[in-house]
């Protein structure tokens, strides 16, 4: 899906059905004409838009040279996206996104980042500098780290308050999918870092206005984000640890009850044992053997069930 946006003097950003007056086009998983098309037109590297489905993309920052001898600036950075697993739990993974400089002209390519692009719209104060939404947009991504860490940290909470019903397959899995998501935040919050001074030494964005106060707070977001991460790892590791102990104390007490349950089921079979001997013993001629055995059995069993309970066997 193509959508053309114009710049507006104001600062504003409108969604423009027109390709001639738009100066920033999106590609949202554009098909293969698309990307030929528009590779053409732009005398532009295919390869430019393949790079936002490619899952294991990196991040970086690059120029190319066209054919008519403009030089391009490429920025691709991996933005978090919410997805399900299979059990239904949510979970962060990251995806690329381009960003393609062509003059006064922004391409951007993505994969599932609908969020993002409509975030970028509502950027205002813009006049009409394509480096600066750029910049600003470099900012929003970061700051969806943050939001999704946030996310992360309310899951490990609603995970804590669960814990008690850990034997349950859910906690398991819930686990693993924030174990995923922290995974996936940090190695793309770091990829995106090692691609950040490159972009600073560029003088790409020169002439934007605050340009020094927005890479600063683009540094801030990666620090806020970065011990972030450093903290939910611990979180997870420590109640993963915490619900290993707690699966292995109940398989236990399970053992031990089972356990009990057998002492105390045995007793009668061992009394009643020394009745089927092949030798003369009391009550051998007594109609009422049978049910004196039977109550013996019965309070000898009771007494070893209490003295068990009284250990805190049960």
């Amino acid at each position: 899906m193509i959508t053309y946006f114009e710049l507006q003097t104001t600062g504003e950003i409108h969604e423009n059905r027109s390709e001639k007056a738009a100066n920033w086009i999106h590609f949202e998983d554009p098909s293969k004409h698309e990307m030929q098309h528009f590779a053409r037109k732009y005398h532009l590297p295919r390869m430019l838009f393949e790079v936002a489905q490619d899952i294991n993309e990196v991040a970086r920052y690059e120029t190319f040279t066209t054919e008519t001898g403009e030089t391009l600036s490429h920025i691709c950075l991996l933005v978090p996206v919410k997805t399900h697993d299979s059990e239904k739990h949510a979970e962060y993974i990251t995806r690329p996104f381009s960003f393609i400089i062509s003059g006064q002209t922004l391409l951007t390519v993505g994969h599932q980042q609908s969020e993002l692009v409509a975030e970028m719209q509502r950027i205002t104060g813009t006049d009409q500098q394509v480096e600066s939404i750029v910049l600003q947009s470099i900012s929003l991504i970061y700051q969806r780290y943050l939001t999704a860490l946030d996310v992360v940290a309310q899951q490990i909470h609603q995970l804590e308050k669960n814990v008690h019903i850990s034997t349950r397959n859910q906690i398991l899995y819930a686990l693993k999918a924030l174990k995923k998501s922290v995974v996936y935040l940090d190695l793309g919050l770091k990829s995106n870092q090692q691609s950040l001074p490159q972009i600073k030494e560029t003088a790409l964005f020169e002439e934007v206005a605050d340009q020094k106060d927005r890479l600063y707070r683009i540094d801030l977001q990666f620090a806020k984000s970065d011990k972030a991460i450093t903290t939910y790892r611990a979180l997870l590791e420590q109640l993963s640890d915490l619900l290993s102990d707690i699966i292995s104390n109940r398989l236990n007490n399970i053992m031990k009850t089972l356990t009990s349950i057998s002492i105390v089921l045995t007793v009668p079979t061992i009394i009643g044992g020394f009745w089927g001997m092949n030798v003369p013993v009391p009550l051998t001629h007594s109609g009422k053997g049978f049910i004196l055995l039977l109550g013996l059995s019965g309070i000898v069993s009771a007494l070893v069930g209490w003295w068990l309970k009284k250990k805190d066997y049960f």
